[in-house]
């Protein structure tokens, strides 16, 4: 089996296709931050690939990434990504089993999953919350600064006092047996990231996500010494590298890859092996595309060190998250999802329907603080 050609499709995410001579296509699915970079990265790794087995994956992964004199970072691992998830679509469909079979199997019947939810006022968000709980779901991951990421400004102080606010709310409304994980996206100076870890202590979070920017992964340490709040990282991590500073040197309890970002199926499979000996758990980022929602629960499944998976299905109806370009969608059962048994990926990917939709570019929130310096969204 021969790859004969690859094409990138630019709708409202990123999707790769991988034809074979023997029939047999795969998709994949790589990051919606540049986009135009992305494909453009894509177009640069189809000569290292078009004429290969595409059966050899960790050999492809590797010319991907090592045929390239300057290579890492966010826009070679989203390619890689792509191009690694398409492969193994194409393997687990040439042997007709699902994608968590490759894997090794099912180290778990089914996976725990969390909600997102979001709001203009506790209030608000306290009751998005209760609906989430009511379906079953046991775990919801929340941030505060809606208002201001509208009007481009970022104040640490007033922040703080927002997720306390918030954290206080939720976690009244949906009582102690709700996991609640506080989102911070980075925005924080290490002192403020401490006065948030001291506030909130006493509502008991399952963990506080990228309380700083991830740039220095040693500037965790001061945070780790202050707070009994486990930490999370890991979403803007790319290939294991990235990921071995946080695991080595223990200054977090939770990584968070993401499969669309960090290399794709083959490195987030490495990344989790690594974290297992040290006793890291992961808990994977997921940016709500079709594919990389498919190939997260299969992956989720098979890596016995996960232990929550983010899930828009764990929020949203069936109606809700109908797809533009794909179906099936992942079934969620009392907070927990279903293995997808189609054979690779495990969904239909609609080209005619991708090729009609217009690429939709998202320009994200461009922040400044109070005395107008730039702050990270």
């Amino acid at each position: 089996m021969k790859i004969t050609k690859v094409n990138v499709y630019r709708t409202t995410g990123l999707f790769v296709k991988i034809e074979t001579d023997e029939g047999i296509t795969g998709y994949g699915e790589g990051s919606c931050f540049s986009p135009q970079a992305v494909a453009g990265m894509i177009e640069e790794l189809k000569p290292y690939i078009i004429g290969e087995d595409p059966r050899r994956i960790e050999y492809l992964w590797q010319a991907c990434l090592r045929r390239l004199f300057a290579r890492g970072g966010p826009v070679t691992g989203s390619a890689i990504a792509a191009i690694d998830m398409a492969l193994w679509d194409i393997k687990g469909k040439s042997l007709g089993a699902p994608l968590y079979q490759l894997l090794g199997g099912l180290s778990r019947e089914k996976v725990r999953v969390y909600g997102y939810v979001v709001g203009h006022s506790a209030e608000e968000i306290a009751e998005n919350a209760r609906r989430v709980a009511e379906r079953g779901v046991t775990a919801i991951r929340y941030r505060a600064f809606h208002d201001w990421d509208a009007i481009d400004l970022h104040d640490h102080k007033r922040a703080v006092f927002q997720q306390v606010e918030y954290t206080e709310a939720i976690r009244t409304a949906v009582g102690d047996d709700v996991d609640l994980i506080i989102e911070c996206h980075g925005r924080y100076d290490p002192d403020y990231a401490v006065m948030l870890a001291r506030e909130v202590e006493r509502f008991r979070p399952l963990y506080i996500e990228d309380p700083i920017r991830h740039e220095n992964p040693q500037a965790l340490r001061r945070l780790r010494t202050q707070t009994s709040i486990p930490l999370a990282t890991g979403e803007r991590g790319h290939t294991k590298w990235d990921f071995r500073e946080w695991i080595v040197d223990g200054l977090v309890d939770y990584l968070r890859p993401d499969v669309c970002w960090c290399g794709g199926i083959s490195e987030m499979v490495k990344i989790a092996a690594m974290a297992e000996a040290y006793f890291v758990n992961l808990v994977p980022h997921n940016n709500w595309g079709p594919l990389g929602t498919a190939a997260s629960v299969h992956l989720s499944l098979a890596i016995p060190n996960v232990a929550l998976l983010e899930l828009p299905c764990s929020v949203k109806t069936p109606q809700e998250l109908k797809s533009d370009v794909s179906s099936p969608y992942p079934v969620v059962e009392n907070g927990y999802v279903l293995p997808l048994h189609g054979p690779g990926i495990g969904i239909e990917f609609d080209e005619e329907v991708a090729e009609s939709l217009k690429p939709s570019p998202k320009l994200l929130p461009k922040l400044n603080a109070l005395d107008g310096s730039v702050r990270d969204w």
